[in-house]
C-alpha cells in the first residue's frame, strides 16, 4: 500500500512539473526587462563566459544606469549589489545555450549579436519557468505530508500555480521567484525531519535555506522560524539539536560562508551588503502603518488583491490550526515576519513590479489553509461552493494580467501622470519624494497595476482610441506617448513567441515551431493531471486532513 501511495506520489509530482513548466515557459516574457533583473543576468553572463563576477570600470561607467547598483570593490573592479544566487540558477541554462549554438552552428554564434541574444533569451526563460515549477511540485508535496487527500493536494498546487502571483512571477528573473521557492524547500525538508526523523532531510532543509540568504540575504529572518519549528515539532530534542547541528547547520554555513566571500570580494567586508548608497539609504524609513496598509489593504499594492484566492486561507485558518497547528504556526510566523520586515522598507512595495513583490515568499502559507475548505466542499452549501469557485476564477484572471501585459507598460505611462500630478525633483533622494508618488500609486484605486492592465488587455483584444478610456480619465488629458509594447491602439502581448519575431523576423524559424512544441507539451501535461485527478477520485484508501 505504501508503494503503491508512493508512485502516485511520484507520478503526480511529474505531471505537474510537466504542466507547470510548460505553461510557465509558453507564457513567458516577450524580451529582457532592464532593471534589476538585466544586472543579475549580466553577473551570470560574466560567470560563463568570463569565470569572474565584476565588471571593468568601462562598462559600468558607460551605463548610467547602474551607477546606484554597482559599487567599487578592493580589487578596482565593480561589483553589483545583488545576491549571487540568482545569477547562478540561470548559469545552467546560458552554458546549455552556448553549447548548443557552437555545436549548431559552423561560424562564431556572437557574430549575429541580436541572434545570438534572442536565441539565449528563449533559453534564459526557461529557469524562472521550471523554478516556479519545482514550486508548485514542493507544494502539492507539502499538501500531502500535512495529510491533505492526494486529490486536494494535486487541486491546491493548480491552484497555487495559476491563481496567485506565481504564475506571473514565473517570468521573471528577479530574485523572489527564486528565493520564494528556496524557502519552499526549507520548509519541505523541516516537515519531512520532523515526520521522519531522518538527517538527510534536515540537511536538505539546511542547504535550502542558506541557498535562499544567497539569493536574497531577507531569507535570513525566516531561519530562526524554522529552526524552532524543527526543535518543536520533532518531539525528538536531544536528537533533532544534534541534527540542528551536523545536518542543519553544515549545509547553511557553506551558502553563508559563500554569502560572505561574496561580500569580501565586493566590499572589503564580508557584513556590509552593498545596500547603505543611493536610494537605498533611505533603509527601513517607511512608517509601520503605511507599509502595513499598503501591503495588506491598499488598492495598488494588497497582497490579497492580487491573489483574492488567499481569502480562502483565512477561511479555513482556524480548521488548519486545530488539526496541525505547529505547521500553521510555522506557516503564520513567517508571515507575519517577512510582512513586518518589509513593511517598514523604504521601497515596501518593491517596484517595479505586479503586486507586493517581497510578498510573493508568503503565498504558499497562506494558501495551505485553504485546503480545509476544499477538504469539507461536499459538506459547503451550494452558494459556498459558487462563491469560492468564483474567486478562484477571479484570481486567476486577474493572474493572466499580470502575465499577458509587459509589467512595465502601465508602470511606465502612470509615472508619466504621475510626473503631472505631483511635480518632484528626481534628483533629490528623500522619503518624501518616494511617499508622494507612492500615495497616488499605490493608494488610489485610479492608478492600481491591475485597473491599468486590464485597460491594456482591453486594447490588446479590441482595436478603438488608447486614450479614449485609461484609468485617469476622469483627472483630465496629459498628452502622452503610448506605453511601452503599444503599437498605435493596440497593446502586444508580452509573450515571447509574439515578442522574438518583432524584434527579429530571422527568429520566426525556430521560434514558431518551439512555441508548437512546448503547446504540445503543455496539452500532454494536462491530460497527466486530469488523470491524476481521477485516479486520486477513485482512490478511497488515500484519506484527507479531514477525513
Amino acid at each position: 500500500m505504501k508503494s503503491r501511495i508512493s508512485l502516485m506520489v511520484e507520478s503526480s509530482a511529474l505531471s505537474l512539473f510537466i504542466f507547470f513548466t510548460s505553461l510557465y515557459y509558453l507564457t513567458n516574457a516577450g524580451d529582457f526587462k532592464i532593471g534589476d533583473e538585466t544586472a543579475m543576468i549580466l553577473v551570470a553572463r560574466k560567470i560563463v563566459d568570463e569565470g569572474r563576477i565584476g565588471f571593468d570600470e568601462d562598462k559600468i561607467i558607460s551605463s548610467s544606469r547602474w551607477e546606484d547598483a554597482a559599487s567599487r570593490g578592493p580589487d578596482g573592479q565593480y561589483y553589483m549589489k545583488w545576491g549571487l544566487g540568482q545569477s547562478l540558477v540561470e548559469t545552467p541554462f546560458l552554458i546549455l545555450h552556448r553549447f548548443l549554438m557552437r555545436t549548431l552552428r559552423s561560424e562564431k554564434p556572437e557574430a549575429d549579436q541580436a541572434s545570438f541574444y534572442l536565441s539565449e533569451f528563449a533559453f534564459l526563460i526557461l529557469c524562472p519557468s521550471a523554478i516556479s515549477a519545482l514550486g508548485c511540485v514542493l507544494f502539492f508535496l507539502i499538501g500531502t505530508r500535512l495529510g491533505f487527500s492526494h486529490r486536494i493536494s494535486v487541486i491546491l498546487s493548480l491552484v497555487y500555480g495559476l491563481a496567485t502571483m506565481v504564475w506571473p512571477y514565473s517570468k521573471s528573473f528577479m530574485s523572489e521567484t527564486t528565493l520564494n521557492v528556496a524557502i519552499l524547500g526549507g520548509v519541505y525538508g523541516s516537515i519531512q525531519y520532523a515526520q521522519e526523523g531522518r538527517r538527510r532531510w534536515i540537511a536538505f532543509s539546511g542547504a535550502c535555506m542558506g541557498f535562499g540568504v544567497l539569493t536574497k540575504v531577507t531569507a535570513l529572518v525566516i531561519i530562526p522560524v524554522v529552526v524552532v519549528y524543527i526543535i518543536v515539532a520533532s518531539l525528538r530534542t536531544k536528537k533533532s539539536l544534534l541534527d540542528l547541528f551536523l545536518g542543519f547547520a553544515p549545509g547553511l554555513m557553506v551558502f553563508l560562508a559563500l554569502q560572505g566571500w561574496f561580500n569580501l570580494v565586493r566590499y572589503g567586508s564580508a557584513w556590509e551588503l552593498g545596500y547603505r548608497g543611493g536610494i537605498d539609504a533611505l533603509g527601513f524609513s517607511t512608517p509601520m502603518i503605511a507599509g502595513l496598509w499598503g501591503l495588506l489593504l491598499s488598492p495598488g499594492k494588497s497582497f490579497f488583491v492580487y491573489a483574492p484566492v488567499t481569502l480562502l486561507g483565512l477561511i479555513g485558518l482556524r480548521s488548519f490550526l486545530m488539526h496541525r497547528r505547529k505547521e500553521a504556526l510555522l506557516g503564520l510566523g513567517i508571515s507575519v515576519i517577512f510582512v513586518l520586515f518589509h513593511a517598514q522598507w523604504w521601497s515596501w512595495a518593491g517596484d517595479w513590479a505586479w503586486g507586493p513583490r517581497f510578498l510573493l515568499v508568503i503565498t504558499p502559507y497562506t494558501l495551505l489553509s485553504c485546503g480545509m475548505v476544499f477538504e469539507r466542499w461536499g459538506n459547503l452549501k451550494r452558494v459556498c461552493r459558487y462563491l469560492v469557485l468564483v474567486l478562484v476564477v477571479f484570481s486567476i484572471g486577474i493572474q493572466f494580467l499580470g502575465v499577458a501585459v509587459h509589467p512595465f507598460s502601465y508602470i511606465d505611462v502612470r509615472g508619466r501622470v504621475l510626473d503631472q500630478l505631483v511635480p518632484v525633483d528626481a534628483t533629490v533622494v528623500t522619503y518624501w519624494r518616494f511617499y508622494s508618488e507612492g500615495a497616488m500609486a499605490h493608494f488610489s484605486p485610479l492608478f492600481s497595476h491591475i485597473v491599468g492592465n486590464w485597460w491594456l488587455l482591453k486594447h490588446m483584444l479590441f482595436s478603438y482610441d488608447l486614450w479614449s478610456d485609461p484609468p485617469w480619465k476622469l483627472l483630465g488629458d496629459f498628452d502622452l506617448e503610448p506605453p511601452l509594447w503599444v503599437i498605435g491602439d493596440r497593446a502586444i502581448p508580452f509573450w515571447w513567441p509574439v515578442g522574438l519575431p518583432m524584434l527579429d523576423d530571422k527568429t520566426e524559424a525556430w521560434v514558431y515551431p518551439l512555441a508548437v512544441a512546448a503547446f504540445l507539451l503543455l496539452a500532454l501535461g494536462g491530460i497527466m493531471v486530469s488523470r491524476v485527478l481521477k485516479r486520486a477520485k477513485a482512490q478511497p484508501w488515500v484519506m484527507g486532513i479531514a477525513g
